[in-house]
């Protein structure tokens, strides 16, 4: 390099003093270094920003916490100034409700674990319910809808109950209805209602005026009758058995049906026979799974080929239902005594179907193709009978039966042939009714016998219980008197 050169870059190094203060192999010129400081300058202002930022934020978050804090104490203290005009309005409060109270008896909880009595006819199946059945099915289903009418009773001003019924014969303008005892059963206790009103509607929309004529609380029937000009249609209760028959191939299939107290107001409900006793006191109830509400209480149940094979009942899960067969001895019962008879032998019995699988594997395998019901509880009227709780009883009187209905259409039967020959109607007399069991005991004591019960007395009315919601009962009082009483069922 020569001398001239070596001065230049000389000069150019004392013109900008800074170039001086780093070596850089790549050569970095001016406008390089420029730009670095700007990049560290804007950076710098970044972080200023954002201190400045989130400074101004906590003094914001603070500002609005003093002012609540502010607030609430304005607050409490117009609350201490009208603390003494509260605590007058509270005492004006209790001492209105002293004059004026509300009491509310058998309010209903919150949950849906009873009968609901408000629930909506719309819960009684749907619209279209038949629709996947077939339209043989429908058509049954119609004819049998002209026989079925809805039912309402009143005591003095006030409701007491609607359900559905039967017509089951008309004769010179008489036509008798088989329904439930629920209609003419007193909201609070298990006794037929005084100063009853009955009101029957037609499906027409036509309404008549009922009569009670004969009433059984043991099976929770009743038949009213009825005056009408118009010419009613007549449907009879199937007396074959065989559609119980629960170890039968056949169909369980069935149809619920129920009308309310208006024109046209049809209800249906499809289902099918479940094999399960119900947990109602009446041993001869079996059980249909088909949903409907207590309209249709009273109504019949018919199968798919158009037969009646009972008369519903309600529950909250299921609906039990009365044997047509039973209900046709009851209607005979009336025809012939004027009320039901039936021995009291004091046995309760079940459906050996309703024992689970493993007892049942046990009782096939003392006693092979076994049938009949199974002794759930003993009265201290029959323990001399040696019958004992857990035995299988398969015949009375020599007849076979398959399950607790049949078993009660027996002990029916049986009473009409007793009563006829003596003609002897007086519940407390002296007649003598034999019965003969044969009984299968259980646990390798004895594989059969026959046992023997000895009764003069009939079975009473309010031996069985038919729960129904009770009644909800709103009074008014005023200054400690009542003034009003409302009833809802």
């Amino acid at each position: 390099m020569s001398t001239n050169e070596i001065s230049g870059s000389n000069e150019l190094c004392a013109q900008d003093p800074e170039v001086m203060t780093f070596y850089n192999l790549r050569g970095s010129d001016k406008t390089t270094i420029l730009r670095k400081k700007e990049l560290q300058r804007l950076r710098k202002e970044r972080i200023e920003n954002k201190c400045f930022r989130k400074k101004e934020k906590i003094r914001k978050a603070k500002e609005i916490v003093d002012n609540a804090l502010k607030i609430r104490e304005e607050l409490h203290q117009k609350y201490l100034r009208a603390e003494p005009w509260l605590k007058e309005q509270e005492r004006q409060r209790l001492e209105r409700n002293k004059r004026f109270t509300t009491e509310i008896i058998n309010q209903p909880p919150d949950y849906r674990g009873e009968w609901d009595p408000y629930v909506s006819d719309d819960e009684f199946g749907t619209s279209f319910e038949l629709k996947r059945t077939g339209w043989e099915v429908e058509k049954f289903a119609l004819d049998l809808a002209r026989s079925t009418v809805g039912l309402e009773s009143f005591t003095g001003e006030n409701h007491l109950f609607s359900c559905s019924g039967t017509i089951i014969e008309f004769l010179n303008g008489i036509c008798s209805v088989v329904t439930s005892a629920s209609l003419i059963r007193c909201m609070d206790k298990d006794e037929q209602a005084d100063e009853l009103k009955i009101n029957v509607w037609l499906p027409s929309g036509e309404k008549c005026e009922g009569f009670i004529s004969n009433v059984d609380l043991y099976y929770n029937i009743c038949l009213v009758t009825v005056h009408c000009t118009s010419n009613l249609p007549k449907k009879s209760f199937n007396d074959d058995t065989g559609f119980f028959d629960l170890y039968g191939n056949h169909s369980k299939d069935v149809v619920a049906l129920g009308r309310s107290c208006e024109p046209w107001s049809l209800k249906v409900a499809s289902g099918k026979l479940i094999p399960r006793r119900h947990r109602f006191d009446c041993e001869e109830l079996l059980v249909s799974s088909c949903k409907i509400t207590k309209i249709g209480v009273g109504g019949p149940l018919m199968d798919f080929n158009g037969n009646i094979v009972g008369m519903n009942f309600y529950d909250k899960k299921e609906t039990p239902f009365l044997p047509s067969f039973i209900v046709l001895k009851c209607l005979q019962h009336f025809k012939e005594f004027g009320k039901v008879v039936r021995p009291l032998h004091g046995l309760r019995v079940g459906n050996l179907h309703k024992e689970s699988l493993a007892s049942l594997e046990k009782i096939c395998h003392e006693f092979p193709k076994v049938c009949g019901v199974i002794v759930e509880k003993v009265e201290p009227s029959a323990e001399h009978s040696e019958i004992k709780v857990g035995d299988i009883i398969t015949h009375l009187d020599g007849m076979a039966f398959s399950n607790a209905a049949e078993f009660g259409g027996i002990l029916l039967d049986r009473c009409v042939t007793q009563m006829l020959e003596k003609q002897n109607l007086s519940e407390d007399c002296n007649q003598m009714i034999s019965l003969k069991f044969s009984v299968k005991t259980r646990g390798g004591i004895s594989e059969a016998a026959t046992r023997t019960i000895n009764t003069d007395k009939f079975t009473p009315s309010g031996l069985n219980r038919w729960p129904l919601p009770r009644p909800i009962i709103v009074r008014q009082y005023a200054r400690g008197v009542l003034f009003s009483e409302d009833w809802y069922s």
